[in-house]
């Protein structure tokens, strides 16, 4: 009986997390399975309202990045520069730096959907503003909001001025800056994502990364898993490896799920490798993965309604 009100008072303080369902119930938690930049690799171009609304309306949350213009504006976009997306502008401009150089009147019809084909040559980059105007009015499309120099103050003022507080998670690698956004929104959501970000799938990179992931976790341990509601593995997938099919390796990311389970939070995965290959989800979800993030939205959509009894 105490360790059923302190797991429900332990959710309560995580921003209303789904724990105790997701003991009944595996796929309870599937819907923090998100997009990475809302659109994956190459099905839809990333960070623009077009993909983010595909994403939404294909049942799953979205993962974003923003930052500020020179002149302040918040945006959605993953680079400092627009080479890679920005097509139609002068060299010049795609590179200069957004945050430092550029202001959104100079930006804001800049063509950043091309790049992935010419069906895509109407998207623009979106404001902080017009992201969260969307999702008002549908309480479970979810926003993982990576941060790349807006600031933890700024997102949250635009979460609440929208009122959608309760669906924006603060993102990123940080469990400080994770601290200071529950000062400023006392109760908000958090995602921290953890990655070791291998070289190879051989065995002296797997220790590495065990090593890397063992020394976050105590770090985390020190802090006590404070305000994270959320946690996302960076994973590396290959069935072929004789030793292991995972990096970091499978018992390090059982070790890791046993702990953050028991501190009450939900884990998901972004298969770095593997990720285009409805196998590798359902070894996550084998293993205990709460649900995903992914670079291949169509094949975590599929994996996602089939887990859920839901085959199209």
């Amino acid at each position: 009986m105490k360790k059923a009100v302190l797991l429900v008072g332990l959710a309560l303080m995580l921003g209303g997390c789904c724990w105790l369902a997701a003991e009944k119930d595996r796929t309870a938690l599937l819907y923090l399975s998100h997009v990475h930049r809302g659109g994956g690799r190459a099905e839809g171009p990333d960070n623009t309202l077009e993909t983010f609304l595909w994403c939404w309306r294909n049942g799953s949350a979205i993962e974003c990045d923003c930052r500020r213009t020179k002149d302040g504006v918040g945006i959605m976009l993953h680079d400092r520069t627009l080479k890679r997306t920005g097509r139609g502008i002068s060299a010049e401009l795609a590179a200069k730096n957004v945050s430092t150089e550029l202001s959104w009147d100079e930006i804001k019809d800049v063509d950043v959907g091309s790049y992935l084909g010419p069906q895509f040559s109407a998207h623009r980059i979106p404001t902080i503003e017009a992201t969260f105007a969307a999702m008002k009015g549908h309480p479970t499309w979810l926003c993982m909001v990576d941060e790349k120099g807006a600031g933890p103050e700024y997102i949250a003022q635009q979460a609440v001025a929208a009122g959608v507080q309760d669906q924006v998670y603060y993102t990123g690698p940080s469990h400080a800056k994770i601290l200071e956004w529950n000062k400023i929104l006392p109760g908000g959501k958090s995602l921290l994502w953890l990655g070791a970000w291998p070289r190879n799938h051989g065995a002296s990179e797997r220790a590495r990364a065990d090593e890397w992931f063992r020394s976050k976790m105590a770090e985390l341990r020190a802090k006590d898993f404070r305000f994270i509601s959320c946690v996302s593995i960076h994973t590396y997938y290959d069935p072929k490896d004789p030793t292991d099919a995972f990096v970091p390796s499978t018992s390090v990311l059982k070790e890791m799920l046993q702990e953050f389970h028991a501190h009450g939070i939900p884990v998901v995965s972004i298969p770095f490798q593997g990720g285009d290959r409805e196998e590798t989800y359902f070894r996550l979800f084998d293993l205990g993965f709460d649900g995903f993030s992914t670079d291949y939205p169509s094949v975590m959509f599929k994996v996602i309604n089939e887990l859920k009894g839901e085959r199209r």
